[in-house]
């Protein structure tokens, strides 16, 4: 019996969408499959590490991003675990300052869009300029036992300072003292404000009634939350702003905005076009010097009684109705606080000086679902590996949906140390990126590109920590990825069109004025054939292919009631677009290819094999055979980083190349990607498997030069410069969830720092995490194959 595969899971009703911008007609898509334009161009996520940055660095960054398919670039200025060759380049000196504005000039010549966190670090909204009274504020108490019937004369000491990340507080302010009946099940109604017998030295001359009582001394204390993570030179000294403040979130904007318009005036809206709050990980608060006439004016009762009872009371608060309903309330208050005053307070003045609010509108004590709303461009964060929370992420982009936001911005491909060491690769990145445009994401920022400040030489140069993936000009396969990146903007332009209908595993539905759009992946690593049913009447399906940018027509369907049945043959973790115009159209799609028959041979003997070290001279071998360098013993092989070229020459007869006839070139097993050249013309970028391409355009017949110029990671060479002497200090061994994860450079050395020639000869590389040892296994490295020739028959 065939299995049917439907989609079913409601995303949000359609009409209640306003989409953000505008969607394209089917006829301008189509024409902008092959090569999307800049704006559906993935951004990255590009980190300023300390005073490490160069106005030199900048250009190259923004220059590699621009030639790699990137539209654009969110700044975060980080804290560093080293020193560093500018020291006085601190968070917002002239230096600084200078930078952001040459980043922006840029940007601008090159026609690409930049932003920038508003805080130092990355999360959340705060700095030195938040003093303890402006910081977030939480409520602290000291409680005292007497008995009644007297007049009462005790000290109620203040509250201990809140121990923060780096400092105690020192501010204190008292909201009230109370007095609560110490009895089983006291009563809101019976505690009384007793304020007023109480000095500045905390002593209380009181006329207590009958019974055991305790007293209760209310006050609030900043939080001392930091923003994090800091640069070295703000440790201590900033704070996250009160976030249920308004007058202190238009400080806290006014400070953060003001200079910047001052001295980027020109670009602002122009190439600089936003400003962001990334991860909310700045804890909870629960006052603000307005809370108690905001309680009351939200709820209609006063909040102080409660907060004594629930103080008095302790542990038993959670077991009793009354207090749990005023903690929803309370909870209600303090959600509605922030979002209107913390939230709402920034886009409304970023938007009064021509700027847009980015925000990951999740994760904090605020409501999710109307928080959703308050951005220009909401965002997520999906991990690698698939450890990110997808329930989570889900909730956040149906509601995000809910609130007409067409464009959802993901912070994509955050790794962890144990899957991000300098291993990753497109082909790995893939399965990650699908599952992000299934969730509802459709435009990816990556996680990340750091700044490389420094002269080339040093690379793979800059990090962030040991976290995330490896992106930036200095990976070895950032000039081929261009074909990944291509690969990202097509879907995400696709993505952004008209509104997300339904959601299912594997599959996605967008709803333009012309089209029925569906993405389809297969996440299993075997290949499938399956027969996918469609909720659509009447319509003939088109497959649009974003690896290779092509559109397809297909004859393998049936329309069968209301739905459209569609064959598909999918690789392990391929995808593909199933389009259905609702509308005629006249664009060229390329004919279905039926094979009728196939034969394979494969390409023995030698190949000349051109190496490109990415820190070393170029040098050739002849090899009889494919092999995989990491088992040579040959150390300028086994260690190898970089792209080796391999060539030789395949004989074409006249007769394979009649119009009838196809030749695929399959290239078997490699590592990590590559690119393919036949007679000197390139072919395509192969970055997943199976890596194969139809070659018959460029051939000839007679003999024709194959090139095939493959790139492998950096994790070899860093392998073997672990068999050399260090010329630095490292810090201890990292763990994380009990797996040895490396461990970073302790500060640069003095070489680096005085550009004296390096002790250790041996090494080739720098860069500031090290996440292998001497005997760490190296990995498959090359073009392994088997190569093949592909000769078919088609009609």
């Amino acid at each position: 019996m065939k299995k049917y595969f439907l989609l079913l899971t409601l995303c949000f009703p359609f009409g209640l969408l306003q989409a953000q911008g505008t969607t394209e007609t089917l006829l301008s898509l189509s024409q902008k499959f092959s090569a999307p334009t800049d704006e559906y161009r993935p951004y990255a996520l590009w980190q300023w590490m300390g005073t490490n940055f160069s106005k030199e660095g900048i250009t190259k960054d923004l220059e590699a991003m621009n030639e790699a398919g990137i539209g654009g670039a969110y700044i975060f200025h980080v804290g560093a675990r080293t020193n560093s060759k500018w020291a006085t380049q601190t968070y917002r000196s002239e230096a600084w300052w200078d930078a952001l504005r040459h980043a922006a000039a840029e940007a601008k010549r090159l026609g690409m869009h930049i932003g920038m966190h508003n805080t130092p670090g990355y999360t959340v909204t705060g700095g030195e300029w938040i003093s303890e009274e402006q910081g977030m504020q939480k409520v602290v108490s000291t409680k005292k036992r007497v008995s009644g019937g007297k007049m009462v004369r005790e000290t109620l000491d203040k509250p201990a300072p809140v121990q923060g990340d780096a400092r105690k507080s020192t501010f204190y302010r008292d909201i009230a003292v109370c007095a609560v009946p110490i009895k089983i099940n006291p009563s809101v109604g019976e505690v009384l404000d007793i304020s007023q017998y109480m000095d500045d030295k905390g002593q209380i001359e009181w006329q207590a009634p009958t019974g055991d009582w305790l007293l209760v001394r209310l006050g609030h204390s900043p939080t001392m939350k930091q923003p994090h993570p800091l640069p070295a030179e703000l440790w201590g000294k900033a704070l996250e702003v009160d976030k249920m403040s308004r007058k202190h979130n238009i400080h806290h904007w006014q400070q953060v905005l003001n200079p910047l318009v001052e001295r980027l005036k020109e670009y602002i809206g122009n190439s600089f076009t936003f400003v962001a709050a990334d991860s909310y990980e700045a804890g909870g608060q629960d006052w603000t010097e307005t809370f108690r006439s905001d309680f009351l004016r939200l709820k209609g009762y006063d909040p102080l009684p409660w907060l004594a009872l629930r103080t008095a009371i302790d542990n038993d608060a959670t077991q009793r109705e009354d207090v749990k309903l005023f903690e929803q309330d309370n909870k209600d208050v303090i959600s509605r606080l922030m979002l209107d005053n913390g939230w709402k307070t920034a886009a409304e003045m970023l938007h009064a000086v021509g700027l847009q609010f980015y925000w990951e509108p999740y994760g904090g004590p605020f409501d999710t679902y109307e928080a959703a709303g308050v951005p220009d461009l909401p965002m997520v964060e999906v991990w690698t590996g698939g450890i990110n929370n997808d329930a989570i992420m889900k909730k956040a982009i149906r509601e995000m949906n809910a609130h007409g936001q067409r464009i959802i911005g993901v912070e994509a491909f955050t790794g962890r140390p144990d899957y991000s060491k300098y291993t990753e690769d497109p082909a790995f990145l893939k399965h990650c990126a699908d599952s992000i445009f299934l969730l509802g994401g459709n435009r990816l920022f990556l996680h990340h590109w750091v700044h490389q400040p420094f002269d080339d030489r040093y690379q793979p140069g800059a990090d962030f920590f040991a976290w995330g993936t490896h992106f930036g000009r200095h990976q070895t396969w950032f000039k081929p990825a261009k074909a990944f990146f291509a690969y990202l903007a097509r879907c995400q332009m696709l993505l952004q069109q008209g509104a997300c209908i339904e959601t299912h595993p594997d599959r996605l539905h967008r709803r333009t004025p012309e089209a029925e759009i569906f993405f389809v992946r297969n996440p299993l690593n075997t290949a499938v054939e399956r027969t996918f049913a469609f909720p659509v009447k009447n319509r003939i399906p088109e497959l649009w292919d974003a690896y290779w940018g092509a559109i397809r027509q297909t004859s393998k369907w049936q329309a069968r009631g209301d739905s459209v049945f569609v064959r598909l043959q999918l690789q392990p973790d391929a995808s593909m677009f199933v389009v259905f115009p609702t509308i005629e159209n006249a664009y060229a799609k390329l004919p279905e290819i039926e094979i009728v028959n196939s034969k394979t041979e494969e390409i023995k003997g030698a190949w000349e094999v051109t190496f490109l070290p990415k820190l070393d001279a170029p040098f050739k071998r002849n090899m009889p055979q494919l092999l995989d360098f990491s088992k040579q013993d040959d150390e300028a092989l086994k260690y190898f980083a970089g792209t080796a070229v391999y060539q030789r020459y395949i004989r074409i007869s006249a007769a394979d190349l009649k119009p009838n006839k196809r030749v695929l070139l399959d290239l078997g097993e490699l590592h990590d990607i590559a690119e393919v050249e036949i007679n000197g013309n390139p072919v395509t970028v192969l970055w997943h498997p199976p890596y194969s391409v139809d070659i018959t355009p460029c051939l000839k017949a007679g003999n024709n030069q194959i090139r095939i110029s493959v790139t492998t990671n950096w994790a070899n060479r860093l392998i073997g410069d672990m068999q050399e002497p260090l010329d630095f200090e490292v810090a201890k061994d990292e763990l994380f969830k009990g797996v040895l994860v490396g461990r970073p450079m302790s500060e640069y050395p003095d070489w680096f720092l005085n550009d004296t020639p390096r002790p250790s000869k041996g090494r080739k590389t720098f860069n500031l995490h090290y996440y292998y040892y001497q005997d760490s296994p190296l990995q498959p490295a090359g073009l392994l194959g088997p190569v093949t020739i592909v000769k078919q028959t088609v009609k």
